[in-house]
């Protein structure tokens, strides 16, 4: 269920609409969402450009009502730009995720239908957000990046129980802890919408969000026009049986991705042998002790860091949540293969949020930690255990009695639980009741390598609903709505927008399991006298740089490259700019000068200006411009003293 990182791969899909009517809900005219916004307070949104805000006060505990207790919960709206057809209430995975401060990633890709036609409301959900928040990332850190197995579950306990401690003295907000359970969030959201008029909404859950749609549905059927499931909880699943089908699934969803890299020329060429071989090789190594790495700083140097199993397990669990991720775990895997380990450290410390520079753990806008265990240890009644060393060695005994089942990431089964034993405050030992549907459409959306809700979830929450649609796609990302593709995209959106039900209860599309895979650059030590081959090379290495794909694009930011010198990233009003500064990204191989990324109304491109040294003498300069516009690429500049142009492509 904890989706850290939004994974927004694309690929090729088709879906199919057909003519059956849907009673669609009575539009309302586009200033009608906001005059009430506006009379209720709203104002323009601090951590979400061009959106509005408003806040509703809702009491600690809606069971007691203490008016001496309360919260302010923050609702983020985009107003539908043309007449609109309704209002659409999104709720974010995790949990532990920020509605508000994921909202420029999500609407931007989003067909421009749904914003020109739709109200569409984001929020913070109790203990996330600057002023509530439930966080500890540097225990965080220290935890995630502990060697738990089940061959030394008393380490692993002890990890745990210094996990939560450390969590709890750091964490601010601890007051809030005993009301972080899904069935109070729910609460706050229907507060809300009895706050604007209680108009019927569509609801749209991704991950755990559709755990809190399930229940905010049973709770409050009258208030729904449509329902969306996007990467299903199963609600009948008590703490084991999610558990164990999480970790075959992430094992299962791995096994695929690697499988997948056989498939693909590029990827083949690059592994060298089948990537099963690679990836269980090197953590066959890594059991025998760390690999002691340089790893490059943002001051050119290098710092002694340790390449461990949990990591690379880490970036096995982190990175195979959609197809371009997959892709990426696999080039750093290829990478590893080759004696580069950089890559791998790097995805490890983005995906755990862990400064690259210090090790400790970084506090991030769009995701709390600690509410992630606090909502997911309640709702799952794994907390407050009155003996929690023996139900964490429970929980360890199962998760090694279920070793055999998923051997390559079978932490996921039970790393998470072991910390929920000694998590303070108390659950429930009972899940929510089996959602049945209701008069309204719900859709259930799923693919067949969704590790952390899997398939398996969806089916059994269409096969228990009435009036239930259900969506498969197959080789697809976690969450698949909102990617740009036509499946499920357009069958969403006539459903929304122009009340028109699909004719089939049941709809199949599928797309690349493994999408997008980029060859290691400049392998082939030969590529490194092609300047053409070298300009590519840089422009992918900057794309997929993991420092540089989650930079926040205003405050500058500098990235030591792989084999000594860095990067300094900064930005203008058209452009990000990026510097190189003695910068090795391939062995003997140095950059000095910018390559820039200009976009603008009228066109988009690349443009790189910078002098290559290799194996220590001056080779000329290289400029390089590719147009995004019309994809496009250009070469000039001076190279071992001779001109260079744009090649012609041999027959």
């Amino acid at each position: 269920m904890q989706d850290r990182r939004n994974s927004r791969g694309l690929g090729l899909a088709f879906g199919i609409v057909a003519a059956l009517a849907l009673p669609a809900g009575p539009a309302q005219a586009a200033s009608s969402l906001a005059d009430i916004v506006a009379k209720l307070g709203g104002k323009d949104c601090e951590r979400a450009e061009g959106y509005s805000c408003v806040t509703v006060k809702v009491p600690y505990d809606h069971n007691s009502n203490d008016p001496q207790q309360f919260l302010e919960i923050e609702f983020a709206i985009d107003f539908a730009e043309a007449e609109s057809k309704g209002i659409l209430f999104y709720v974010v995975g995790g949990p532990g995720g920020s509605g508000i401060d994921a909202i420029g990633n999500y609407l931007p890709a989003y067909d421009e239908r749904l914003t020109a036609e739709m109200d569409i409301v984001f929020f913070d959900q109790r203990g996330v957000g600057p002023s509530y928040g439930i966080d500890c990332p540097k225990a965080n850190a220290v935890f995630d990046t502990a060697p738990l197995t089940p061959q030394q579950p008393e380490a692993a306990i002890e990890a745990a129980r210094a996990f939560v401690e450390s969590c709890m003295a750091e964490t601010p907000n601890r007051d809030l802890l005993p009301y972080l359970d899904t069935e109070q969030a729910i609460r706050d959201l229907e507060a809300f919408r009895q706050a604007i008029g209680a108009p019927k909404v569509w609801l749209y859950g991704e991950s755990y969000g559709t755990q809190f749609a399930q229940q905010y549905a049973a709770a409050f059927p009258g208030a729904l026009e449509g329902l969306i499931l996007d990467g299903v909880v199963d609600l009948t699943l008590d703490a084991d049986g999610y558990y164990e089908g999480f970790a075959r699934a992430f094992d299962g969803v791995l096994r695929r991705t690697l499988e997948g890299c056989d498939a693909i020329a590029e990827c083949r060429a690059d592994m060298g042998k089948p990537a099963t071989e690679v990836y269980d090789a090197l953590i066959a190594r890594l059991t025998e002790g760390p690999i002691e790495v340089g790893y490059p700083l943002s001051s050119g140097a290098f710092a002694g860091r340790e390449l461990t199993r949990t990591l690379v397990e880490a970036v096995a669990t982190g990175w195979v949540y959609g197809p371009a991720d997959r892709a990426d775990f696999l080039r750093a895997l290829a990478a590893a293969g080759h004696g580069n380990y950089v890559p791998m450290l790097r995805r490890a410390y983005s995906g755990l949020y862990i400064d690259p520079e210090t090790l400790e753990g970084q506090s991030a806008s769009d995701w709390y930690g600690a509410a992630y265990y606090a909502i997911t240890c309640r709702d799952y009644g794994d907390a407050g255990q009155a003996d929690p060393e023996k139900a964490a060695a429970a929980i360890m005994a199962k998760a090694k009695a279920l070793e055999p089942e998923a051997p390559r990431l079978i932490r996921t089964a039970y790393a998470e639980r072991i910390a929920c034993a000694f998590w303070p405050e108390a659950g429930t030992a009972e899940r929510p009741a089996p959602f049945a549907g209701g008069g309204y459409p719900t859709f259930v959306l799923n693919t067949n390598l969704d590790p952390a809700t899997p398939i398996t979830n969806g089916y059994a929450v269409f096969d228990r609903i009435e009036n239930g649609y259900m969506i498969t796609q197959e080789g697809g990302p976690h969450v698949i709505f909102g990617r740009e593709l036509a499946c499920p995209d357009q069958t969403i959106l006539a459903a929304m927008l122009d009340g028109t039900l699909p004719a089939a209860r049941e709809q199949y599309c599928d797309t690349d399991p493994v999408a997008y895979y980029e060859p290691v650059t400049l392998l082939d030590a030969q590529d490194r006298d092609d300047p053409f081959a070298i300009a590519r090379a840089i422009e992918t290495e900057i794309a997929l740089s993991p420092e540089l794909y989650y930079w926040d694009g205003w405050d500058p930011l500098s990235v030591g490259c792989d084999y000594g010198g860095s990067i300094d990233a900064t930005s203008t009003d058209t452009a990000y700019v990026y510097e190189f500064r003695n910068c090795a990204m391939w062995p003997q191989l140095v950059l000095n000068g910018k390559f820039i990324n200009e976009e603008t109304d009228a066109e988009s491109s690349y443009a790189l200006d910078a002098t290559v040294k290799i194996d220590g003498k001056d080779r000329g300069t290289i400029l390089y411009r590719h147009d995004l516009t019309t994809d496009t690429r250009s070469l000039g500049g001076v190279f071992d003293g001779k001109a260079l142009s744009t090649p012609r492509p041999a027959l």
